[in-house]
């Protein structure tokens, strides 16, 4: 099979999602697609932060061992003006799923879903405690992502691979930049400059061979969930029987 409907859609899971304490006057918001924290009655931008995540639900058509399509987009708001002890996120789930046919066969679409969690520190501000220091202004903060890994489905006895793909490319990061955002040595991830928007795509890939890549810079979803492809087959098969 050369070609792919696709349709993918992801979220936030509110029920998931956690805030470090903070004073008063800040809080923490939680919804499908933003996740806010900051000023009580703030905006985003000003003296609230935020993840957004935009380009969802995303839909095309895929060619194997083709170009990478878009999935969806997260983007992280900076705004380094939340005050003082502000309320902070800490972490978060990302629940997606994806959706596959072969075009042009009019088969219903085998959907397929799984879970991703977002490690997060809002970094102090405070001189010589930063863990990252590229910002001119203040401390870098941290994006720490963990989920599953490069996995493969059959289809008319050939093996597929799907993967995702962070643009730009999720990098390991040092150890106490990782222990900052409590996440384990070896994490992956990227940081985040105060007072900007940083904007990081995935791309959705699917190939013939396994893409040989460090876990989890290539984050990959739905694994051996995929074998209900097979679904597809079955009825390809008794509609010519």
């Amino acid at each position: 099979m050369t070609q792919w409907d696709y349709i993918v859609n992801s979220a936030f899971d509110p029920a998931q999602t956690y805030f470090n304490g903070g004073r008063a006057s800040s809080n923490g918001l939680a919804g499908p697609m933003e996740i806010s924290w900051g000023v009580v009655g703030g905006s985003v931008d000003v003296n609230r932060s935020a993840l957004k995540i935009s380009s969802t639900p995303s839909t095309g058509t895929l060619t194997t061992d083709g170009a990478s399509q878009l999935a969806n987009t997260y983007t992280h708001v900076n705004s380094g003006a939340l005050g003082s002890n502000s309320v902070s996120l800490r972490s978060t789930q990302i629940d997606a799923t994806l959706s596959l046919r072969p075009t042009g066969s009019g088969a219903a679409y085998g959907s397929y879903a799984t879970s991703y969690t977002i490690n997060f520190a809002e970094t102090p501000n405070q001189p010589g405690t930063c863990a990252v220091t590229t910002s001119v202004r203040g401390c870098d903060d941290i994006f720490v992502l963990a989920g599953a890994l490069n996995e493969s489905f059959e289809f008319e006895g050939f093996r597929y691979f799907v993967s995702f793909f962070a643009a730009p490319t999720l990098t390991a990061l040092s150890p106490n930049v990782c222990a900052a955002a409590s996440a384990t040595a070896g994490c992956f991830g990227f940081t985040t400059e105060e007072f900007k928007n940083t904007a990081v795509n995935f791309n959705l890939v699917i190939t013939s061979q396994a893409i040989e890549v460090p876990e989890p810079a290539s984050i990959a979803l739905f694994g051996m969930a995929f074998a209900g492809m097979a679904a597809l087959r079955k009825r390809k098969h008794r509609r010519q029987a």
